[in-house]
């Protein structure tokens, strides 16, 4: 088990598996809101379903309706039940905070090499907590 410290923007408790990708991902144009599945071509999670993970990218790109966007997925059910961020910007911050999305930046360490997909991935937000259990580790 490993644990990381950061910075919570938008706090609270989460816990689920890590989708992890090495790009910067626009909510409102890369994944689709009927689905939870990003389809931004070319984006190395395409394909995948960010419903009930723990998403970990360096940060955000697209525009301001992302926020929206994110809320949009929630509401269906098909948005992450956290989101770790290299560097989080204003736009995902809002929506986070709209979605009731623990949120947290800055890790001591840095999440991108730290956090595989598919390791389980617990949040406390409000005391800038990331607790990490590799993926096929035992109990």
């Amino acid at each position: 088990m490993m644990t990381l410290y950061g910075s919570g923007i938008v706090s609270g408790l989460a816990e689920g598996p890590a989708l992890v990708s090495q790009d910067r991902l626009s909510i409102n144009l890369g994944v689709e809101e009927k689905t939870g599945i990003v389809v931004e071509r070319h984006h190395d999670l395409e394909g995948q379903s960010i419903a009930g993970k723990v998403l970990v990218f360096p940060g955000e790109k697209g525009s301001g309706s992302s926020s929206l966007s994110l809320y949009q997925l929630v509401c269906q059910g098909l948005g992450p039940v956290a989101i770790i961020n290299v560097q989080a910007g204003a736009i995902l911050a809002a929506g986070a905070a709209l979605s009731n999305i623990p949120l947290m930046h800055r890790l001591d360490v840095d999440p991108l090499t730290a956090i595989e997909t598919g390791d389980f991935v617990s949040i406390d937000a409000a005391r800038g907590i990331v607790t990490v259990k590799k993926k096929g580790a035992s109990q």
